[in-house]
């Protein structure tokens, strides 16, 4: 677990969280009062012809393979070890690269398709179509998603060029309107935690702390697991076992995105704010994407940038209190 010390000064938080919470009952009270009102009701799934639909399978990995041999990778889709995921094989199409998590199966779940799909049906919050998953011999525990190539530009390059007030204030209320959507769309998945799926998936997110063969068939598993590692840290420490439990209030759990962060935020040539990258998304109570931001931000996010995550994603400090055995 995460034991870094964070200084606390309990009063002075109380006023900070009242102030997020007051601002945070304005900006939903205008959304649902005058913006929502606006808003189109969902619409079934467009079936806009693509180029894709005029390619055979064979087709698609020959472009492809032809991307990678091109170097025609995406450079803002280079992963942790420093490999590119997604290439451009058309001006508007692209293939993503997934490697599957379903261990100890041949079957391999696409996560990421799953979650998307999920997006689109239930909410308004622009994302990429995916017309097609490919899967080859040689790689045969890899989604090759064959999707839509989103123009524009990564929300860490557009930041520092944003007017203080209104245009910063945009994205984070927009953000804010699309974690809401999440939280209020229904699946019969939501009981099982983790990634969407017939059976409990692998979870990954930076909350778990790089273990990445957990999984839960159930909330209490879930909350039995991180009870474990508070309670061994605060040992470890000498510290007194907590009287909080986040879990306790959990009646539900929603469709996270589990990884919101700048590189997975697009400002469209469109206009619109797109969110890419869905493939650690899965049902879980809503406080984690707060914790997930929070984990996040603590690397290269503007501190500007990281005021806005208490708006987008509900102040949930004693949450992260807790994780880090500081409470």
């Amino acid at each position: 677990m995460n034991t870094q010390t964070i200084p606390r000064n309990p009063f002075k938080e109380i006023p900070i969280v009242i102030a997020y919470k007051l601002l945070i009952c304005v900006a939903d009270f205008l959304e649902d009062v005058f913006w929502a009102r606006n808003k189109r009701e969902l619409e079934p799934e467009s079936k806009e012809a693509s180029e894709v639909d005029l390619w055979d399978d064979a087709t698609i990995l020959d472009k492809f393979y032809g991307a990678v041999r091109a170097g025609q990778g995406l450079p803002e889709s280079v992963d942790g070890f420093s490999e590119l995921k997604i290439y451009k094989i058309s001006e508007s199409i692209v293939v993503k690269q997934a490697m599957g998590r379903t261990f100890d199966s041949p079957v391999q779940v696409p996560h990421e398709a799953l979650a998307l799909e999920f997006v689109r049906k239930h909410t308004s919050i622009p994302v990429p179509r995916i017309h097609r998953i490919l899967h080859t011999e040689t790689e045969p525990g890899t989604h090759l998603y064959v999707m839509d190539f989103i123009e524009g530009d990564q929300l860490g390059q557009v930041w520092p060029t944003l007017l203080p007030q209104w245009g910063k204030l945009r994205i984070a209320w927009t953000l804010r309107s699309y974690i809401r959507q999440l939280r209020r769309a229904k699946s019969t998945l939501s009981s099982v935690p983790g990634p969407l799926g017939d059976e409990p998936q692998t979870c990954i997110g930076f909350i778990f702390q790089g273990k990445r063969r957990v999984s839960f068939p159930d909330l209490p598993s879930l909350s039995s697991w991180f009870h474990a590692g508070v309670r061994a840290t605060r040992e470890r420490f000498g510290l007194p076992p907590s009287r909080r439990d986040p879990f306790r209030k959990c009646q539900k759990m929603v469709l996270t995105h589990m990884d919101l962060n700048m590189r997975n935020i697009l400002v469209g040539k469109d206009g619109r704010i797109w969110a890419i990258d869905w493939d650690w998304a899965g049902f879980y109570p809503e406080w984690f994407e707060y914790m997930n931001l929070s984990f996040v931000s603590m690397m290269s996010t503007p501190i500007s940038s990281q005021r806005c995550i208490p708006f987008i994603t509900d102040p949930y400090v004693e949450c992260i209190r807790w994780m880090q055995a500081t409470d």
